[in-house]
């Protein structure tokens, strides 16, 4: 399909078949037309991409070129449809899209014109939250104006309401399925009006989710529940180490189990299939493999922890306000700490699965994925297909946290698939899912500064060393960076690069997010990184970077508090911008918890705030321990996300966050041990039970901005909250996560 067509005809070609679509002009599509695909049936619907679909039954469907990871995307999207289009949020029709070029909405930080078809970043309501409007209300006029030619009454006297346009002066109504061959034949809106916020009907009202039956009654179909004719299931075997290869196979037993079809040995490693799950499971414990010694075989956690702690260069200035090694020399070094943060792995409920059906040189998925372009290009690549022949189907997502942005798991299927001619289930037993995926990278940051008589901070050097996600991540996946970045990162030079400079920060634009970008005005400040290679797989974890630096920067902020004996709360105050969005919102988590009062005998109280993803987060959490382990019972947050589509959703993502951030900072870390990791189950990578989560109560500050991110923001200030109240309540400074109380280094740790 040309680039060229235009949304009028789409809409033509849509007459036929009696539906109304219409287009979306998407950032990054070129020329601020909608391109689209149309797919006619023998109904005549149209199934199209990134666009509002209006059905001759009246039925408004939705595209959803996201995944619904639980964050609840698709009820954001069809409350942003819903609203312009004078309809439920329950009533509009959504599906999930297959990937075409247009659904490539999500921006790369850094790479200007440039966009991905992904769900991460806490990007998808800021990026539908005018796109989706603005298809729905060009689909609203023109039924509006179909109806009004059709009474033969000005447009301007007709109103949509309730999924019909009416004629209130003569009480004439039409239902918008009615009116879909009229109104595709009417001029498309280049600028249709939006409704005001004041006249907001669903948007920041509506609650309930549109996906939530389904996942109630178990109707919801997510990836490990697909199930397609003449499938097979697959349980795969890999190496004690990341990378390890099979130099040598004794299967003879296995081959004898109930429900054997074949066994196969990979690249990557051995996979047993049979014609159930569980039979292909019971049969991989009967496989004998040699290894070879992998990519991570001698690493040792603690080692590289020590190794870098042991640094002692400056690393690359990504900022250098002023001097600050003067200004500390000057005044004295009120700190002068080490912080540590551990390997941790995504650890999802769902573990990766796949359903790949290859045949020849067409190859058909189905995954729980995060982004499905990365699953052409690598499964496109290890099979030696074009990425175009790969046909992705997204299904609902068990958990992402940045894991399922990659395509491993999807290349493992499709492999076994074209070994054995059929299509197949390939599911990650639990302890694969642990061992062999892609962490968030482990940390080492040094921080020195000093305050001055008047308790102002007035120098700070802050220097992280850690692995960079952009560059490692791909590499690891395979050899080299996704066709789908653009050249200059794709290229050797990029790849070799060992530092950041001001020029090439897009290179890895998450080592130091929430550190360099800070908002305390602090007259000399040099923020700095020094990359690592390790052979450890590395990728996106929630809020990436942010829940490295914003417990780093937020601890290191309370202690220059402590070190000008201010009260941390009006430390932080005095170095923010007066006015700004950041006192508004640090100032409401002090409201509500009552900052200033006196905790619960033998409690304690920290705070924190951080800025990621366009929101401002602000938490206080109130810190007790019982017999010897650290107890949580409660949190207060405040955020400022812009304009709140879905208030109960904001707070479920703002909890999930919290939570999700206090079980790494309590309890999870990756290790390993010559190369083979320590944690394979929950039972050593614990997240928080019930009866450990804390109250937590969340403050939605009012915005008139557009949408920011949601999904992660919560996360970063947790930790440093609940270390910064310890140290209220202990004496002890706790510089390493997780947090153990026990840990005592001269009163720190």
């Amino acid at each position: 399909m040309s680039d060229g067509l235009s949304r009028r005809d789409v809409l033509r070609g849509a007459l036929a078949g009696g539906a109304l679509s219409v287009g979306v002009a998407l950032a990054g599509c070129g020329g601020g037309q909608a391109r689209m695909i149309r797919r006619a049936d023998d109904t005549g619907e149209l199934a199209a991409n990134a666009f509002v679909t209006i059905l001759p039954t009246g039925v408004v469907a939705l595209a959803l070129h996201k995944a619904e990871i639980g964050q609840g995307v698709s009820t954001a999207y069809a409350t942003l449809v819903a609203e312009e289009l004078e309809v439920e949020p329950g009533d509009v029709d959504f599906h999930f899209a297959d990937t075409v070029p247009a659904f490539r909405t999500t921006t790369v930080p850094g790479v200007p014109l440039f966009s991905i078809q992904a769900t991460g970043g806490s990007t998808s309501t800021a990026e539908g939250y005018l796109l989706l409007r603005r298809a729905a209300a060009a689909a609203r006029e023109m039924l509006i104006g179909a109806a009004a030619a059709s009474w033969s009454v000005a447009p301007r006297a007709c109103v949509a309401r309730a999924g019909r346009v009416h004629h209130d002066e003569s009480g004439r109504s039409l239902g918008y399925g009615e009116l879909t061959r009229q109104a595709a034949r009417q001029p498309v809106p280049d600028a249709p009006a939006l409704k005001a916020r004041r006249d907001f009907r669903v948007i920041g009202k509506h609650g309930a989710r549109v996906d939530g039956r389904d996942k109630v009654t178990g109707a919801a179909i997510y990836g490990i529940d697909v199930t397609v004719p003449d499938m097979v299931n697959a349980c795969p075997i890999h190496g004690p180490t990341f990378g390890a290869r099979p130099r040598a196979i004794r299967d003879g037993e296995a081959r004898k189990s109930p429900g054997v079809i074949d066994i196969v040995s990979m690249p990557w490693g051995v996979a047993v299939v049979a014609k159930k799950y569980w039979q292909a499971r019971r049969a991989a414990l009967l496989v004998e493999v040699d290894w070879d010694d992998g990519k991570t075989r001698g690493l040792d956690t603690d080692e590289l922890m020590a190794a870098a702690r042991s640094h002692r260069g400056q690393g690359a200035a990504l900022r250098d306000d002023g001097d600050a090694a003067d200004a500390i020399a000057d005044h004295g070094a009120a700190l002068d700490a080490i912080y540590e943060v551990p390997y941790l792995a995504h650890a999802p409920l769902e573990p990766q699965n796949c359903v790949a059906s290859v045949r020849g040189k067409h190859v058909e998925i189905w995954a729980p994925c995060q982004s499905p372009i990365a699953l052409q290009e690598v499964v496109g690549e290890a099979l030696d297909v074009a990425a175009a022949s790969v046909l992705v189907h997204t299904t609902y997502v068990g958990g992402g946290f940045g894991r399922r942005l990659l395509g491993d798991y999807a290349v493992q299927a499709a492999m076994v698939s074209r070994a054995v001619g059929r299509p197949v289930k390939l599911i990650w037993s639990r302890e694969s899912d642990m061992t062999q995926g892609f962490y968030r990278p482990a940390a080492v940051t040094f921080a020195r500064g000093a305050v001055d008589r008047r308790g102002r901070a007035v120098g700070l050097s802050y220097h992280s060393i850690s692995q960079p996600i952009t560059i490692d991540s791909a590499e690891t996946l395979r050899g080299g960076q996704p066709s789908w970045l653009p050249a200059f990162l794709r290229s050797n030079t990029a790849r070799n690069m060992m530092a950041l400079t001001a020029s090439n920060t897009a290179i890895d634009m998450f080592a130091s997010e929430g550190a360099w970008d800070t908002p305390y005005r602090i007259g000399n400040l040099r923020v700095a990184y020094t990359p690592m290679k390790t052979g450890m797989p590395v990728a996106s974890w929630r809020s990436v970077g942010h829940s490295i630096n914003g417990f780093v920067m937020e601890s290191a902020i309370d202690e220059l508090a402590h070190a000008a004996d201010a009260d941390p709360y009006q430390f932080r105050r005095d170095h923010l911008a007066a006015g700004s969005r950041e006192l508004r919102v640090l100032d409401a988590v002090a409201k509500r918890a009552g900052w200033g009062s006196v905790p619960p005998a033998g409690h304690a109280w920290g705070i924190a705030r951080h800025t990621a993803f366009g929101t401002e987060a602000a938490e206080i959490a109130e810190v007790t321990i019982v017999d010897g382990r650290i107890r949580v019972t409660r949190v207060w947050c405040a955020v400022e996300c812009g304009v709140v589509v879905n208030p109960d959703l904001v707070r479920a993502q703002v909890e999930g966050g919290i939570l999700f951030g206090l079980s790494a900072a309590l309890d999870q870390q990756i290790t390993m041990k010559d190369g083979v990791v320590q944690e394979t189950n929950y039972d050593r990578f614990p997240s928080l039970r019930m009866h450990e989560c804390p109250q937590i109560d969340v403050t939605i500050v009012d915005s008139d901005a557009d949408p920011t991110g949601i999904g992660e923001p919560g996360l970063p200030p947790i930790a440093p909250a609940v270390a910064n109240a310890l140290y209220v309540l202990t004496g002890k400074r706790l510089r390493r996560l997780p947090l153990q109380p026990t840990l005592d280094a001269g009163g720190d740790a």
